[in-house]
């Protein structure tokens, strides 16, 4: 049996709706409708806690579902890995660009300041909005959002690869 039809039939045992259950669980009940129609998958974080609701094991929730279960044993590259390779790779290409264009490392530490405020508050309202919906994992426009403030780091890696010339050639 699929996930999505165990737990209508979980749901139903208990006569509940579906409204019931995203209420337990801190998520829309649109959430609910998509796992049971089978357009979208849990994440593991909610199969733990949907076995909790129910009073069912892990195993018995998902024992029949192939496409869940390949979908569990994908590794996952973690956010933070995503957020600190996508903008130390962003901040890499772009310095040598800007410094190719005679942009000075004090010009572009100036073009990063405001973004980086803006940027660091936007974060802290999207983890406090996820926060207070008890949805912990981050969205896409999380992981966005930390990858472009990573890659304000542009000025640092260009006064890196200019200190690094300099040194090179010799000058202090």
């Amino acid at each position: 049996m699929k996930i999505g039809e165990q737990l209508k039939q979980q749901r139903e045992q208990r006569a509940w709706s579906q409204q019931d259950l995203a209420d337990r669980l801190k998520i829309s009940q649109q959430s609910i409708s998509k796992w049971e129609q089978g357009t979208a998958l849990p994440s593991f974080a909610n199969i733990m806690l949907l076995s909790e609701v129910f009073g069912v094991t892990i195993d018995e929730l998902i024992r029949e579902d192939a496409r869940l279960l390949k979908r569990l044993e994908r590794p996952v590259t973690g956010p933070l890995s995503l957020i600190i390779l996508g903008g130390l790779g962003l901040a890499i290409l772009l310095a040598p660009l800007l410094l190719s264009l005679r942009v000075s490392v004090g010009t572009m530490t100036d073009w990063a300041q405001t973004p980086l405020f803006i940027g660091i508050i936007g974060l802290l309202v999207l983890v406090y909005q996820r926060q207070r919906q008890g949805r912990y994992p981050l969205s896409r426009w999380v992981i966005g959002l930390a990858v472009l403030i990573m890659a304000l780091l542009v000025p640092q890696v260009a006064d890196t690869i200019v200190g690094f010339g300099a040194g090179l050639r010799g000058i202090n």
